[in-house]
């Protein structure tokens, strides 16, 4: 083997380890929300050092160095700043938090650490785990369903298995919550000029009617109507039976292109950062932004 094939040989290696130990940033991030890490270091005012966040926390001095190294690990990946010191004393290297840090703020309006958590547990997590199963099979015989979600869940689509599992009803319910929260504003900058000549509108899928309230907030003369399973309102309704008349009908939809690889993304920054958001009117007229 020459030298030159060693030498990607062993960077290709690095990317598998990479890989391997991907876990790791995720129970990383885990921890520091069980810690309210985030919390205690935005809510300082300042700069915090490691020994400080340690005193916080209440944890033993002898686990600290184990905290710097988590605190390291969090900088690197974008949470925090790191402000190094002289010295080897890893105690005194301070942190603040950035825009990434407060979704993980437990009393932040848009905090994100009901998806994080959603996305980690095994319900979400188990369809991977029987990827490779269920795809060698016969779709007649894939456990009950044609999709990797359904076929871990006895035939249960996500609705279904929000129904009959409470927790992950809740989880599901608060990480839409926050999330619609921080779109609504996003909606209001980018998009409202698209309804300030609606009488009524219909929000479809419009959990317990943030957007709603933003748009009524914004032209008082729109009559907004919320709609959605029974298990977010009440009375509710099902979208593929009837959706109540009105000038125009409000979908929150993700295009699967905003998933595409930066380099393979047609779309510019602007749209892949925003959902597609899809209005149709009582004209036929299909409005994106």
């Amino acid at each position: 083997m020459d030298s030159e094939t060693a030498i990607q040989l062993l960077e290709a290696q690095r990317q598998v380890w990479d890989h391997s130990y991907a876990y790791i940033k995720t129970m990383a991030v885990q921890s520091a929300m069980e810690l309210d890490i985030p919390g205690v270091v935005q809510s300082h005012g300042k700069p915090i050092t490691v020994g400080e966040l340690g005193s916080a926390l209440k944890i033993a001095p002898a686990r600290t160095p184990f905290l710097a190294r988590l605190m390291r690990m969090l900088a690197h990946m974008g949470y925090f700043v790191e402000n190094l010191k002289d010295g080897d004393d890893e105690t005194a290297t301070s942190y603040s938090a950035t825009l990434m840090c407060g979704f993980l703020v437990k009393d932040s309006p848009f905090n994100a650490a009901t998806w994080f958590l959603l996305a980690n547990d095994p319900i979400a997590v188990d369809p991977w785990r029987s990827f490779g199963a269920w795809i060698r099979q016969p779709p007649a015989a894939a456990g009950g369903g044609d999709f990797p979600f359904t076929h871990a869940h006895n035939g249960k689509k996500l609705y279904e298995v929000c129904r009959d599992v409470p927790r992950i009803a809740k989880m599901m319910n608060e990480g839409i919550g926050r999330d619609i929260w921080l779109f609504s504003k996003a909606l209001m900058a980018k998009c409202g000029s698209h309804f300030q000549d609606l009488k009524s509108i219909v929000d479809v899928g419009g959990h317990t009617g943030t957007i709603s309230e933003a748009l009524a907030e914004a032209f008082p003369g729109i009559h907004c109507t919320v709609f959605d399973l029974a298990q977010v309102v009440s009375p509710a309704g099902d979208v593929f039976q009837e959706i109540p008349p009105a000038d125009a009908v409000f979908l929150k939809v993700s295009s699967s292109k905003s998933y595409d690889a930066p380099s393979h993304n047609t779309r510019s920054d602007e749209e892949s950062f925003f959902p597609h958001l899809s209005m149709h009117t009582a004209l036929g007229e299909l409005v994106k932004c």
